[in-house]
C-alpha cells in the first residue's frame, strides 16, 4: 500500500533543523582533528597498490569520537617484531563539514564522502589514524536524509609516505620514522652559503642528468653531517650534493646503513654481523645449491 499522503517524512525545514542540531552537537562534544587526503604519487597497476604516497594538505575539522571509554582494538601486543599498538577508533564527521572544508581537495578519489586510506590526526593523544571503512547510512535516513559519516579507523603504520602539510606536529611523523641516511660532506663548497635547509630537496648528477636524490632532515655545519630522507638513488663517496640554494659539496663518507641511528631498537646490524657466520656471501647465490 502507498504511504499516507498527508504525512511527509522529508520536510526540508525539518531536515535543516536536524542538521543544525547534529553539527552543533559535534562542535560541542567533539574534538578538533586534522583530515589528510592521500595523494598517490606512484601506483602498482598490477596489484592496485600505492608504491609511493604523500600528504600535502591537512584540514582542521571537528569530529566526535564514538569510543567514549578509550580506543578499541587489540591494544598493545608484544610480538616477535617488538611492541605493536593496534588501537582502533570510530570518528564521526558531519556531511556539512565534509562538504565545506574537505570535499574540494583535488587529491580525493571521490569527493562524495571520506576516502579509505586517508588519515586523521588526533591532537589530543598525538595519534595518527588511517581510515579503513566509511559507513554513510548509520543513523539510517533520519527525517529522510543522511547527515554524518562514521569513519572506522586503525592506528596508522608509517611506510615511507611523504608528509609536507605545514603542520609541525604532523610532519614530525616523517622526520621521526622515515628511513634516513647520514653522509659527511667536504669542508670546501661552491655556490650558495654552504648550508642546507631542513625539508629542501637535494640533487646530484647521475649520467649527466641532474636528479633529485632526497630531502634534508638536518644539517650540522660543525661536523658537516647531512641527514637525508626519502632517498631515491644510491649515493657513493665522491658524489656532489647540491642544495636548493646552489650549495654543492662532495660526499667524503657515508654512515653504515645497517646502523639505523634513528631507531635504537633496530637490530639490522646484529643480523648482518651474525649472518656472515652462517652464509657464504662470496657465492653468487648463497641461498642456492652448491654447483
Amino acid at each position: 500500500m502507498p504511504t499516507n499522503v498527508f504525512f511527509n517524512h522529508a520536510v526540508q525545514t525539518e531536515q535543516h533543523l536536524y542538521e543544525d542540531l547534529v553539527v552543533e552537537s559535534l562542535r560541542m562534544y567533539g574534538h578538533e582533528t586534522f583530515y589528510l587526503p592521500r595523494e598517490i604519487v606512484e601506483e602498482d597497476s598490477i596489484f592496485g597498490e600505492d608504491i609511493q604516497s604523500k600528504f600535502g594538505d591537512s584540514y582542521s575539522v571537528e569530529m566526535y569520537i564514538e569510543n567514549t571509554e578509550g580506543f578499541e582494538g587489540e591494544g598493545d601486543l608484544m610480538s616477535k617484531f617488538g611492541i605493536e599498538v593496534r588501537d582502533q577508533a570510530t570518528f564521526i564527521i558531519s556531511l556539512r563539514s565534509w562538504e565545506r572544508f574537505i570535499s574540494l581537495d583535488s587529491n580525493l578519489a571521490t569527493s562524495l564522502r571520506p576516502n579509505e586510506g586517508d588519515l586523521i590526526y588526533f591532537p589530543l593523544s598525538g595519534s595518527m589514524f588511517e581510515i579503513k571503512f566509511v559507513e554513510h547510512e548509520n543513523p539510517f535516513y533520519q527525517v529522510g536524509k543522511l547527515f554524518v559519516f562514521k569513519l572506522q579507523c586503525e592506528l596508522f603504520e608509517y611506510s615511507g609516505e611523504d608528509f609536507d602539510t605545514g603542520n609541525i606536529n604532523i610532519d614530525l611523523i616523517e622526520d621521526q620514522q622515515a628511513y634516513q641516511i647520514g653522509v659527511t660532506l667536504a669542508s670546501s663548497y661552491t655556490g650558495g652559503d654552504g648550508n642546507y635547509l631542513a625539508n629542501e630537496n637535494i640533487t646530484t648528477v647521475i649520467d649527466s642528468v641532474t636528479t633529485t636524490v632526497g630531502e634534508v632532515v638536518s644539517w650540522t655545519p660543525s661536523t658537516r653531517k647531512l641527514m637525508i630522507k626519502d632517498n631515491t638513488r644510491t649515493l657513493q663517496v665522491g658524489d656532489t650534493i647540491t642544495g636548493a640554494n646552489g650549495t654543492a659539496r662532495e660526499i667524503t663518507s657515508i654512515d653504515d646503513v645497517m646502523d639505523m641511528t634513528n631507531d635504537p631498537q633496530a637490530d639490522n646490524k646484529d643480523f648482518e654481523t651474525k649472518a656472515d657466520n652462517y652464509l657464504d656471501f662470496s657465492e653468487t647465490n648463497p641461498f642456492g645449491e652448491v654447483t
